[in-house]
């Protein structure tokens, strides 16, 4: 087949082959272009009945035009061999990657869902079911796009049972329980089929491995797979429940709409702050083994910080401590500062259920001897409360107790009180704390001490702001050389500390609430010594503001990148039009929610073939909506 032409394309090499057919990757004559050729083999191509469905699906799913679907390019026969021509995807099929690593990390694996999830809303919603989803038909590109494959195949293979040597053709680890026991599918199917590459992507196994085809059938049909999270601790449970759902046996108990799991999926990735976008999938399908190391090293950190955090919250958060802790020695069983918490935490925590026992212990039965004794007892106690009560409401101001909040840029640093270590790490709230005047001391490697005394008052909570200053190992100053200072250079003010700012991508600097400066400034802005309210400004940008301290002397160095403002679109587009926004394509019409866009200008563009190109500049202003109803104009 290799150098062969069949009508318009030349077979150049074999790229996979599988059961029904063989793909090649092949050259487009008359264009000049790169796309993929799938031939059918032999036996199917000589089944007539196989032939014409296969015809009338392939020319259906020709219609499929979407981002996150393989394009038909033509379909026909030439001389004995059937083939289909589609666009040629520069990637990794989702099989691939699969045997190139263990698992996909979470977030990773929830793009691919969700960008499937586009493409199959849009073939549900044509009439169009897959049949097929498996890892084999998702293929993903270097630039991110993920798009699903075989659609026209798939679907002809299900018309009517069709079977080879007494089977049902098609994938059985993938099949739904309707599918497999040869009953009539709809869009559910999919869903299921969707769970089933989606359980696979998070735990590196799949969730029903029978030995044959019969028993993975049996599995489908009867057993319910251990859930997602326990086959990997590192899924999260609410997670692993949206999983659960795609996977139930009964179509009515699974999701309806492929629509309702991309929401809830949305809704987790909110909850999680996880974020991700195409170049992070493409650059994870470019170097998957060496990605996958770096996102689990700042997961790593991820979970090292909530467990600190959690830690520092008191008993009542010391399981959810503990959960973070354990997550990170799964990433890393070496990690010595996780191991040492979670033995600690493990000892407050075993001492927990022995107290409340103490508390829940019944008293037992009392003599009638024992019992005068007690009422006497309590006459005595009653009397000596009265005696001493004036002294108890004197004492009861000395009594009270205050909070302290300390937060720190960086975060991390070790918390000693009274010249005492806390055991805590910042950010950490320091609890029961006696009125009156006390030493506040920070501790972190890198950075000068910090020492503060400050005053808690009762029934109150104190907050501090401190932001940490970089210190220069002494070994190393001895060898900084020390430019001349011009004579007419000025000498530092007494009592004075200096303000060096960095901001991305600009701001207005505010000290005290008094405007200073715009961004970018060469100069240290000088600043009286003390605490100081500083705040940066852009209008299309989150508000920075921080309480700093300045010490006489020392330049306080701050870097900021400023966080974006959001604004949203909604936009109804009569009939229907692909959207792109900023030049790239962001989804298909009808679009229910709102899209998310930064404050500013954006350039809106709606292409749909049958109507003229609609264009505009759109202004999103921050944490409001702009509605677009738009209706296209006919050729």
């Amino acid at each position: 087949m290799i150098n062969r032409r069949i009508r318009n394309f030349e077979i150049k090499e074999l790229i996979a082959t599988g059961g029904m057919a063989a793909i090649y990757k092949a050259n487009q004559v008359t264009l000049d272009r790169i796309v993929a050729v799938k031939v059918l083999h032999g036996h199917p191509s000589q089944d007539k009945d196989f032939i014409i469905r296969f015809e009338r699906e392939a020319k259906a799913a020709a219609n499929l035009q979407h981002e996150n679907i393989v394009n038909i390019i033509d379909f026909g026969q030439e001389e004995e061999v059937y083939f289909i021509a589609m666009e040629y995807v520069d990637g990794k099929s989702l099989k691939d990657i699969l045997n190139q690593v263990k698992f996909i990390p979470q977030e990773i694996a929830l793009g691919i869902v969700l960008e499937i999830g586009k493409g199959l809303g849009y073939a549900h919603q044509k009439g169009i079911v897959h049949r097929d989803i498996k890892p084999a038909n998702i293929l993903i590109g270097y630039d991110g796009i993920v798009k699903i494959a075989d659609f026209g195949l798939a679907q002809a293979q299900d018309l009517t049972t069709i079977t080879v040597t007494g089977a049902i053709v098609g994938t059985p680890a993938y099949m739904s329980p309707e599918q497999a026991a040869g009953k009539k599918v709809d869009n559910r199917s999919d869903i299921f089929s969707l769970g089933v590459v989606f359980y696979e992507m998070l735990t590196g196994v799949k969730p029903f491995k029978g030995e044959n085809y019969s028993s993975v059938i049996h599995e489908i049909l009867t057993i319910n797979p251990i859930k997602a999270f326990e086959a990997n601790p590192l899924i999260a449970k609410e997670l692993s429940t949206v999983i659960e759902r795609m996977l139930e046996k009964d179509p009515d108990k699974r999701y309806q709409n492929i629509e309702e799991v991309s929401e809830d999926i949305i809704i987790q990735m909110k909850r999680t702050r996880t974020e991700i976008n195409r170049k992070d999938i493409g650059d994870f399908i470019s170097k998957p083994e060496e990605k996958l190391k770096n996102l689990m090293e700042k997961r790593k950190e991820r979970h090292f910080e909530r467990g600190i955090y959690f830690m520092n919250s008191g008993y009542e958060k010391i399981d959810d401590a503990i959960a973070e802790f354990e997550k990170v020695l799964l990433l890393d069983p070496n990690d010595a500062r996780a191991k040492n918490y979670l033995e600690t935490l493990k000892t407050k925590r075993a001492k927990i259920p022995s107290q409340k026992k103490i508390k829940e212990k019944k008293p037992a039965k009392k003599s009638p001897i024992f019992i005068g004794m007690l009422a006497g007892l309590i006459a005595i106690a009653i009397i000596i409360y009265f005696i001493l009560n004036s002294f108890f409401r004197v004492m009861s101001s000395k009594e009270l107790t205050g909070m302290a909040v300390v937060n720190t840029v960086p975060p991390g640093a070790e918390i000693f009180f009274d010249n005492d270590s806390t055991g805590m790490i910042t950010p950490a709230t320091l609890k029961g704390l006696t009125i009156g005047e006390h030493q506040l001391e920070l501790k972190k490697n890198g950075y000068k001490p910090f020492v503060q005394k400050i005053e808690i008052k009762g029934n109150d909570t104190l907050k501090l702001d401190i932001t940490l200053l970089t210190e220069i190992a002494k070994e190393d100053t001895a060898n900084i050389i020390k430019p001349p200072v011009p004579k007419k250079q000025s000498p530092p003010i007494q009592g004075m500390g200096y303000l060096k700012v960095k901001v991305e991508p600009w701001a207005r600097i505010y000290i005290d609430g008094k405007y200073v400066e715009t961004t970018p400034i060469a100069r240290s802005l000088p600043v009286s010594s003390g605490v100081h309210s500083v705040r940066l400004e852009n209008p299309n940008y989150k508000v920075w503001q921080r309480n700093l301290r300045f010490n006489p002397g020392d330049t306080l160095n701050l870097n900021v990148r400023l966080e974006l403002l959001e604004g949203a679109l909604k936009l109804i587009v009569r009939p229907w039009a692909d959207v792109y926004i900023d030049g790239k394509f962001y989804e298909t019409t009808p679009i229910a929610q709102p899209i998310k866009l930064s404050a500013g200008e954006h350039r809106l563009k709606l292409i749909n073939p049958l109507y003229k190109p609609y264009e505009e500049v759109i202004v999103i202003k921050p944490s409001q909506v702009l509605k677009k109803d738009v209706e296209l104009e006919k050729k």
